[in-house]
């Protein structure tokens, strides 16, 4: 298994994006210290680089993360630019290596990284049979890059509104299609050299509905990525009306408050 290596954006400068409030009782800067936490405990026992790229932090958040063996960059970007620098730090990694793009507000599962790394390794197992349009007869595999998003948001699980999805599994876990993430997702660093642009492109408003639209595929996978999920999640939105089902999240939260 290559190594891992997580951009991990870190603001307590701005409260919430969304205006949505926060579980728990929590602030921000004590979200962003749980949840960082929790992905170091998660990704400890695997080949891993973490590189915290801070937005404006407070001298308590920059005293906090000192204490770890990771490489802390902190500018005054905003967050448009705080996304494009992240893409652009991930650009530079090993070609052969994943990189995971995690905003600082996931809380994630003790043992969120045993799966996606046995996905990783498995990852075979996510292959398409094509006829072929002129020659019914002919049969093609298809195998498309693969993007891992973590959390599994509620709102799937609404009938109004959820797609028909592929649902695979390893010999670990189940993994659901989904057709649109948040900015907090993992791929290989080949895959995103590929799609560098349209990620550039996306940061501008933070517009991950763009980014969605243009980099996941449903049923046709020509330049395109297939976004899996996990089921259930192995990782939490620390917002009230995005917690990830299935999951005792207070559970997860009180081992590393």
């Amino acid at each position: 298994m290559n190594k891992i290596n997580v951009v991990f954006r870190a603001c307590d400068f701005v409260v919430s994006v969304n205006k949505s409030p926060r579980p728990f009782d929590l602030n921000k800067t004590e979200i962003i210290k749980i949840c960082f936490k929790s992905l170091i405990a998660s990704i400890e026992l695997y080949p891993h680089k973490i590189t915290v790229l801070g937005d404006k932090l407070s001298d308590e958040l920059i005293s906090f993360f000192q204490q770890y063996d990771i490489q802390l960059i902190n500018g005054n970007y905003g967050n448009d630019e705080s996304l494009r620098q992240s893409i652009t730090i991930a650009s530079e990694f090993p070609e052969d290596e994943w990189v995971y793009l995690c905003e600082d507000d996931y809380l994630h599962h003790p043992d969120c990284f045993k799966h996606i790394i046995t996905l990783i390794k498995e990852k075979d197992v996510i292959t398409f049979k094509k006829r072929n349009r002129f020659n019914k007869n002919k049969i093609s595999e298809v195998k498309p890059d693969i993007v891992i998003h973590p959390p599994d948001y509620p709102d799937r699980y609404n009938v109004f509104d959820n797609d028909q999805s592929f649902i695979f599994h390893t010999s670990t876990h189940h993994w659901r299609q989904i057709a649109n993430t948040t900015f907090t997702f993992m791929l290989e660093v080949s895959v995103l050299k590929k799609h560098f642009l349209l990620l550039n492109k996306s940061t501008k408003n933070a517009q991950d509905g763009l980014l969605s639209k243009m980099l996941y595929g449903r049923n046709e996978f020509k330049n395109k990525c297939i976004c899996l999920s996990p089921i259930p999640g192995l990782s939490n939105h620390m917002h009230i009306d995005t917690f990830t089902p299935l999951v005792d999240w207070s559970v997860v939260l009180n081992k590393y408050r």
